[in-house]
């Protein structure tokens, strides 16, 4: 067993090496395209903007809901002014009207006050001034509101095409998503193929390399011939200026993606071009009739749809306006014409309860004109979707040949990268053997780079075709719920 001193020192490593361990960054694995597509739709800001018109249709929903709630606000208001009243009204004689009658130029008197005074001896006692008209203050507060009580049928429109209009906005945010989606994918193999085009010229310029520093070294033992040797130098130096122009493409392929998943531009990326997202292969397209319904299902066309919807529940809408409209009124406050009166509440409060019937009998034609408007559009709109509609079937045939040919290209540019290799490996050989020519190894050589280019493009069309398939049939590349 060991001592305690042993025990000790054994714990005190194994410590140290959990330390070490946790110091040592962990290898980060590689991006899948599955992994950049969702990290996309969590993060970039093409998403963010879609969940903000999210955002913002909820408070149009709730804007549509408005007229079924009391509007309520207070009020205060403070201010000087006159207006005349008749004191007849009340019960009460009028004193001018005798004071007319003597004939006289009996003046009536103006007290501090405002009070009007007519001399005794012309005016009965039971007499006053027809109508006065005294300049006061005049300080107010209190709350009001407004309920409607039925409008018929108003309300009930404009939540039912704010209901439309949603659904709608989800169709197109969903269609948003997938184009999101295929995008990323463009983003992706961009990055791929502009890497693995670097790495292409990379090889070349090695190869291309060596054989300058082969003919190098036999001129410098008295073979070869100094044009050859100067023919092969000026092939590699073309290669320098198409690698740098190929590593900045890497480089701004790489800032795109990482911008579109929302990571720092400058975040390092290694990308797994072993993993793929399943799609099952498609041999033939559904008849017309399938299809049909198939580009009818598209989030796009739905969207038109419902929006063409949208604008007709809004013409109606408008036109529902000439209906009249019952709400309930009530206010309570203080009305005081003194400032120390405003806190007399019980005195001085003044309140008011009732219904009252709104009818617009004739405006114009301006809410029948307007309308009429949103009519035009909507026809428009409806015919804006069959268009589309054919477009899409149109879209469907070309993009599914291109599926088909993808197949085909890729298996045809593989095979001719293979024989490229196979060409250029047998002239390099017969070339350092003196059987060669110069010439032909350097067609080779541009031929093997034509063919490796080829294949690239080869194997992004196959992945890209697949993908833009799925996405005229209405289908995304992942499950992903619209934000």
């Amino acid at each position: 067993m060991p001592t305690s001193s042993q025990s000790i020192r054994i714990h005190a490593i194994a410590a140290l090496a959990v330390c070490a361990s946790m110091a040592v960054p962990l290898r980060a694995e590689p991006l899948t395209l599955e992994q950049a597509i969702r990290e996309t739709l969590a993060k970039s800001e093409e998403a963010l903007i879609l969940k903000e018109k999210e955002n913002r249709f909820d408070a149009v929903k709730a804007q549509a809901w408005a007229s079924a709630y009391p509007h309520i606000s207070a009020y205060a208001n403070a201010g000087r002014g006159a207006s005349p009243f008749d004191l007849s009204s009340l019960g009460f004689k009028a004193a001018d009207t005798y004071v007319k009658n003597t004939g006289g130029d009996l003046k009536v008197d103006t007290l501090a006050d405002g009070s009007l005074v007519v001399p005794v001896d012309h005016t009965p006692k039971d007499a006053g001034p027809a109508v006065i008209n005294i300049a006061q203050n005049r300080f107010s507060y209190g709350i009001q509101a407004d309920q409607s009580l039925f409008s018929f049928g108003r309300l009930g429109q404009a939540i039912h095409t704010a209901n439309i209009q949603d659904r709608a906005d989800r169709a197109s945010r969903r269609r948003s998503v997938q184009e999101l989606q295929l995008k990323t994918l463009d983003a992706y193999y961009g990055a791929v193929t502009s890497q693995a085009r670097l790495a292409t010229l990379e090889s070349a310029l090695k190869r291309q390399t060596e054989t300058v520093n082969f003919l190098e070294s036999n001129f410098k033992m008295g073979a070869g011939q100094r044009s050859i040797v100067l023919l092969a130098v000026t092939a590699l130096k073309s290669l320098e200026p198409q690698r740098i122009r190929a590593e900045k493409d890497a480089e701004a392929a790489r800032m795109a993606l990482n911008r579109l998943m929302g990571r720092p531009l400058t975040s390092p990326l290694d990308l797994d071009t072993a993993t793929h997202i399943p799609m099952e292969p498609i041999k033939s397209l559904p008849d017309s009739q399938a299809l049909d319904a198939m580009i009818g299902e598209r989030a796009d066309i739905q969207s038109m749809e419902l929006q063409r919807q949208s604008l007709e529940g809004q013409a109606r809408y408008l036109k529902m306006q000439y209906l009249p409209a019952l709400s309930a009124q009530g206010k309570v406050g203080v009305l005081a014409y003194k400032l120390n009166q405003l806190k007399e509440i019980n005195d001085n409060r003044e309140w008011q309860v009732g219904i009252g019937l709104n009818w617009p009998l004739f405006d114009g034609f301006a809410l029948s004109s307007q309308a009429k408007q949103i009519q035009s559009d909507a026809r428009s709109l409806g015919l804006t979707a069959r268009q589309v509609r054919k477009g899409a079937l149109i879209e469907l045939d070309g993009v599914f040949r291109e599926y088909q040919a993808a197949d085909t290209a890729l298996s045809a540019s593989e095979q001719a990268v293979a024989a490229a290799q196979e060409a250029q490996a047998l002239l390099s050989e017969d070339f350092r053997a003196g059987k060669g020519q110069l010439t032909d190894l350097l067609s080779a050589e541009e031929s093997l780079r034509n063919a490796e280019f080829g294949v690239l493009a080869a194997r992004y069309q196959h992945v890209r075709s697949a993908a833009a398939l799925r996405l005229a049939m209405g289908k995304g590349l992942i499950n992903e719920e619209a934000p």
